[in-house]
């Protein structure tokens, strides 16, 4: 059979019906098993050869706000199908006639292995994951889950980072005591001896307070709000982002306005628009190198259309395009 549908398909190409961009591309978004863009699936790291490794992280147990976060990597997975195909043939824009990230191999390691109401063990697993990445110099982009993650992630790394934190939120909260959740990871991450820099871009209305504000300002955070960009442009964001050695970008879905994304637990109105927040994507990779990005707070359950998985996705190529042209 397998024969019969290789020789029709070679009919076809000799008699020109079938062209060879045709012939790269994968099965119908109907078919098959789920992979990050159909990105070969590799479950154990130790055997990676990859430029881009994608990571699940299934937790929201750290959410204040509405579950479902932990079904995003499921999601984001799912809904990544519309651009699935060959990836070593990068990723065409018709708009200036240009393909971009072409030759690069991306690998899909699956999820880290939850169980729940064991967050500290989760957290080590998270990290010990990304280590195995980071060691086989692959780039890895992690796809939560809710923001409490970012924690256990960046401190995967041992080298000097800026962390540019895209959000609604401040997510400079108190918290309780040895408590880490959606609402103060910030303040665990500014503690970590590699983090120089934190840059906080996106946050807007009244979904933050004077308690993360006055956090955020004693640890010395560079913040632009949402309504700051409207009025003076995402050229006044980046900046903030200080010229930097290396640059970690984790990137909450609810920084973008919710008739873009409606797919999170923290709506807040007032977002920024695609061309805003796409504009900052391409723009964060002039003031450093892009060694890491994270997509959190992705909640199906709120988006049965799929756009906001589709939309951060689109807004993940287009981040590497810039990092890696």
């Amino acid at each position: 059979m397998r024969k019969t549908l290789l020789c029709a398909a070679l009919c076809l190409l000799v008699a020109g019906m079938l062209t060879p961009r045709m012939a790269a591309q994968t099965a119908p978004t109907f078919v098959g098993v789920r992979t990050f863009l159909s990105a070969p699936y590799e479950p154990d790291i130790d055997k990676i050869h990859a430029d881009f490794a994608v990571l699940g992280v299934p937790f929201d147990e750290g959410t204040w706000g509405q579950p479902g976060e932990r079904y995003g990597p499921r999601d984001m997975r799912e809904n990544s199908q519309e651009y699935a195909h060959d990836l070593t043939e990068g990723f065409y824009y018709i708009d200036g006639d240009r393909t971009v990230l072409k030759g690069k191999h991306w690998v899909d390691v699956g999820d880290v292995l939850i169980y729940p109401t064991v967050a500290e063990q989760t957290d080590a697993k998270i990290t010990e994951a990304v280590k195995k990445i980071l060691a086989h110099k692959a780039f890895p982009i992690i796809l939560g889950g809710d923001h409490s993650i970012t924690f256990p992630v960046i401190r995967a790394y041992d080298i000097p980072l800026t962390v540019v934190h895209i959000d609604a939120h401040l997510d400079t909260w108190n918290g309780a005591p040895g408590n880490l959740d959606h609402a103060t990871w910030v303040m665990r991450v500014a503690k970590l001896p590699t983090v120089k820099n934190i840059a906080q871009i996106g946050m807007r209305g009244i979904a933050n307070d004077a308690e993360a504000a006055g956090n955020a300002k004693a640890i010395h955070t560079r913040m632009v709000t949402s309504e700051e960009i409207h009025r003076r442009g995402v050229a006044a964001a980046i900046e903030q982002i200080p010229q930097s050695e290396n640059i970690y970008v984790t990137f909450d879905v609810d920084s973008m306005d919710p008739t873009l994304a409606p797919g999170t637990g923290t709506l807040e109105p007032g977002g920024l628009n695609f061309q805003e927040i796409d504009d900052l994507m391409k723009g964060i990779p002039t003031k450093g190198k892009l060694v890491g990005l994270d997509i959190v707070e992705v909640n199906p359950y709120r988006d049965p259309s799929g756009r906001t998985a589709q939309t951060a996705i689109r807004l993940m190529v287009d981040l590497l395009a810039a990092a890696f042209h």
